[in-house]
């Protein structure tokens, strides 16, 4: 499988490129601009911190399995974060409006509206959330479509746990 990095069409490839025979490209974000991206949502976050000090995670997945495994790996790292769930782009809107997240992992196919949709109410009510778009799906008209709407894309396939926890990390200065 080919790497190759998204951002603002950076097109270069990078992890394991072996074996060539395999041609499939999944997308992600090279070393470098993984850094980057990095850095920028650090910086929004460090504006989002209220003054209690809470801060709260939104992950919204329809797949049962995926978002209790996701969860628990947060919470495993991040014990002092608050994290909630939703299952659906109706059940979500509710938990924005009461919880007032200051992430949100959302998924793309979702029952009822999907998460790009969802994404793109969101932050027109509320453009301070950060949104990542964790996804399953690695379509080019995905990530076009959430580069106009979500903050960040990242492939199920192409991203590791790792790479979660340092995304995740950049976000809580000093707080884990």
């Amino acid at each position: 499988m080919i790497q190759v990095c998204y951002y603002k069409g950076c097109g270069v490839i990078y992890g394991e490129k072996e074996p060539l025979s395999d041609k499939r490209k999944t997308h992600g974000l090279c070393p470098k601009h993984l850094k980057i991206s990095l850095k920028e949502i650090k910086a929004e976050m460090k504006k989002l911190m209220d003054m209690t000090g809470s801060f709260r995670v939104l992950i919204v997945e329809d797949s049962t399995l995926f978002r209790q495994l996701f969860k628990e790996a947060l919470h495993d790292r991040f014990p002092s974060v608050e994290i909630y769930e939703a299952i659906s782009g109706e059940e979500a809107l509710l938990q924005v409006e009461t919880l007032r997240p200051n992430l949100i992992f959302m998924d793309i196919r979702l029952p009822g509206e999907n998460g790009l949709q969802l994404t793109q109410k969101i932050k027109a009510r509320y453009p301070n959330i950060i949104v990542i778009i964790l996804t399953g799906y690695d379509l080019r008209e995905y990530r076009e479509a959430s580069s106009r709407y979500a903050d960040y894309f990242f492939s199920k396939v192409s991203s590791t746990t790792q790479n979660i926890f340092t995304l995740v990390e950049s976000i809580f200065p000093n707080r884990l």
